[in-house]
């Protein structure tokens, strides 16, 4: 076979799970995906909207995979505007961009994370200015074994009342659950971006994830 990498990359705009006050799965939302061999895939979706429980205005996802130079690069983007979760958490836009180069001469891989971001973010009505830092990743670099952690930064967050801001980074909303916000999973072979992760524990219990993406993939075996 002339092909000598596995690409892996997947985009996905929002999903979730219900499970009270009734249990429903909530379906994923403007997916793309790409078989081990590259390409290209895109898929949006519109004015979505989940009982009174999850909803957006628009939302696309985009994957890449190809090889430019002698070194393979895969990228996956994942966009939503207008989001709104049970009218705590709202934001104009929300966008994960994750890409990957894998230079089969020297084994290196490099990741990036630039793009991704949040656009008048707000919870429990407050704005919330959230960085992702790529420095982060020093601590959880690829090896055979997962990693987990988060690329996401409070720079501010001001006139909350029953919102706590966790030891993890993560906030919990009283009444509501808890939001969070940019986090990475690391394997020897790809990495993962979600920029919102929320579980529900009050009225409504479930969870829903926004903007996910995931690149790189490895070398074919022999």
């Amino acid at each position: 076979m002339d092909q000598t990498f596995l690409y892996h990359a997947l985009a996905l705009a929002a999903s979730g799970q219900i499970i009270v006050p009734f249990q429903h799965t909530i379906e994923v939302q403007a997916p793309s995906a790409l078989p081990y061999t590259g390409g290209y895939s895109a898929s949006e979706a519109r004015e979505f909207r989940y009982q009174h429980i999850a909803s957006f205005a628009s939302a696309h996802s985009v994957t890449t995979g190809s090889e430019i130079g002698g070194a393979f690069n895969t990228l996956a983007t994942a966009t939503v505007e207008g989001l709104n979760i049970l009218d705590v958490v709202t934001a104009d836009l929300v966008v994960a961009r994750l890409a990957s180069r894998y230079s089969p001469d020297t084994k290196e891989r490099v990741n990036s994370f630039a793009g991704s971001h949040f656009v008048n973010l707000r919870i429990a009505g407050c704005p919330v200015e959230v960085k992702i830092d790529p420095e982060r990743l020093k601590s959880a670099r690829q090896s055979e074994s997962a990693r987990f952690g988060t690329l996401g930064v409070v720079d501010g967050l001001e006139g909350t009342r029953g919102v706590d801001l966790l030891e993890s980074g993560a906030f919990h909303v009283s009444h509501f659950g808890t939001i969070y916000l940019g986090e990475i999973v690391i394997t020897r072979c790809y990495q993962t971006l979600s920029m919102l992760r929320i579980d529900l524990g009050s009225a409504v219990k479930g969870k829903v994830v926004v903007a996910h993406a995931s690149t790189d993939g490895e070398p074919m075996p022999g």
